[in-house]
């Protein structure tokens, strides 16, 4: 991570928050998983216009509020997955069925 701070390399430093948030995930350290998609990994992704990456991003910050389950969580997820799946659907990416699934599954 130094070595990308000091590239200025804001894109592969983002692709690693995102892997250090699916550890803290599977290691139930759900609030900082998700604050790292929410304020580190995906305002980059937005600034780049990294389409493809901002759509994973927001379906896996999707399912960790789907998994912490707080009253506002299946709201914030539903709208992270309906932006998701519009963006997969227009890229033409296999992923939008996954999206799908994973709305069908949730009742979203």
């Amino acid at each position: 991570m130094p070595v990308y701070e000091r590239l200025g390399d804001v894109r592969s430093r983002a692709v690693t928050m995102g892997k250090v948030a699916d550890i803290l995930k599977a290691r139930g350290e759900m609030e900082e998983a998700l604050r790292i998609r929410r304020e580190e990994q995906l305002p980059v992704f937005e600034r780049l216009r990294d389409v493809r990456e901002l759509l994973v991003g927001r379906a896996k910050l999707a399912m960790l509020y789907l998994q912490r389950g707080q009253p506002e969580d299946r709201n914030l997820a539903a709208e992270l997955l309906r932006l998701a799946l519009t963006s997969a659907e227009s890229l033409r990416l296999p992923e939008a069925a996954q999206i799908r699934d994973i709305q069908r599954h949730f009742g979203l």
